[in-house]
C-alpha cells in the first residue's frame, strides 16, 4: 500500500490551483516579514489550503481518509500574512470550509477516482456535504 496525495488551494470560494506541486501557483504577491495573529479589517484576501490524503494499492487510488484545512490572509497594504498556529499545521476543522469550497473538493475527488470516493469511510464523504447539520446556506 502507498501514501497518496494532493491539495488545492481557493482563494476565497474560488479554486485557485490544484495538484501536488505548489510551485505551479504564483500565489499571493507578498513583501515584507510574515506575521500570525489575526488581519486587520481592510483591504485582506483570504485564503484557504486543503490537503488530501489517502491511499494507493498496486498503482491505483483505493480511497481517501484525511483532510488538512489551513487558512490564512494576506493584507495588501502592509504585504503580511495572517494565520494561526492550526492553520499552519492545517489542523483547521473541515467545518471552517465554505460550503462551495466543500462541494468543489468533493467534485475535485469524485473527480480524480469515483472508486476511490464510493469506498472512502462515510465520515469522511459527509464531511464534505454542502449542507452541514445545524447550516443554513
Amino acid at each position: 500500500m502507498a501514501w497518496w496525495t494532493t491539495q488545492l488551494i481557493f482563494q476565497g470560494d474560488k479554486l485557485v490551483a490544484e495538484g501536488i506541486d505548489p510551485t505551479s501557483w504564483a500565489g499571493p504577491r507578498v513583501h515584507g516579514d510574515g506575521a500570525s495573529g489575526e488581519a486587520p479589517v481592510g483591504e485582506t484576501d483570504r485564503y484557504t489550503r486543503v490537503i488530501v490524503s489517502g491511499y494507493a494499492l498496486y498503482g491505483q487510488l483505493r480511497g481517501y481518509y484525511a483532510l488538512g484545512v489551513g487558512h490564512w490572509t494576506v493584507d495588501e497594504g502592509n504585504g503580511r500574512v495572517y494565520t494561526t498556529e492550526a492553520s499552519q499545521h492545517h489542523t483547521e476543522p473541515v467545518s471552517s470550509l465554505t460550503p462551495n469550497q466543500r462541494a468543489i473538493v468533493r467534485d475535485c475527488l469524485i473527480n480524480i477516482s469515483q472508486d476511490a470516493w464510493e469506498t472512502s469511510n462515510l465520515s469522511f464523504r459527509q464531511a464534505l456535504e454542502t449542507l452541514q447539520r445545524g447550516e443554513i446556506l
